[in-house]
């Protein structure tokens, strides 16, 4: 037996879910993006109602957001931060789990990098605890053409 195989089997049966789950939709969201871009797809996603389902503990949040990180890299395509992040959106607001998409930005040896989490009650459950000390996180979503060429 390989060791993915195994380490796949040593999860609870709730935990195969979420990991086969998330590697079949993970490239659907990653289409979504590129079909109808993130405005669309992320009004789409904000339309499920959040905060009225179950309170999970924050240590169960985590392993979520490992679990559908673990599970980007057993997809069709990569799937990075802003896909992962998406999907995990819409998953916890499907379970009425209030959260919030952030998307951060950090000058890096001249280069711009942009980087995408999710946050539940302002902690970081799908990367370090300390992703917004390297990332200036957006406080608002920004409007659509607020960055497009004159």
């Amino acid at each position: 037996m390989t060791g993915k195989l195994r380490k796949f089997l040593a999860l609870s049966g709730a935990e195969q879910r979420v990991l086969l789950a998330a590697a079949a939709l993970l490239p659907l969201f990653r289409a979504g993006l590129r079909v109808f871009g993130f405005a669309r797809l992320r009004a789409w996603i904000e339309r499920a109602p959040a905060g009225a389902g179950k309170s999970p503990s924050l240590d169960e949040l985590c392993a979520l957001g490992a679990l559908v990180n673990a599970a980007a890299h057993h997809t069709l395509g990569p799937a990075n931060c802003l896909t992962r992040s998406l999907y995990l959106v819409w998953r916890l607001r499907r379970e009425g789990i209030d959260c919030q998409l952030r998307i951060g930005v950090r000058l890096n040896d001249g280069v711009l990098d942009g980087h995408a989490w999710v946050e539940c009650a302002g902690v970081p459950i799908n990367d370090r605890r300390d992703v917004g000390a390297d990332f200036s996180a957006f406080d608002a979503p920004l409007p659509p053409g607020r960055f497009s060429a004159p």
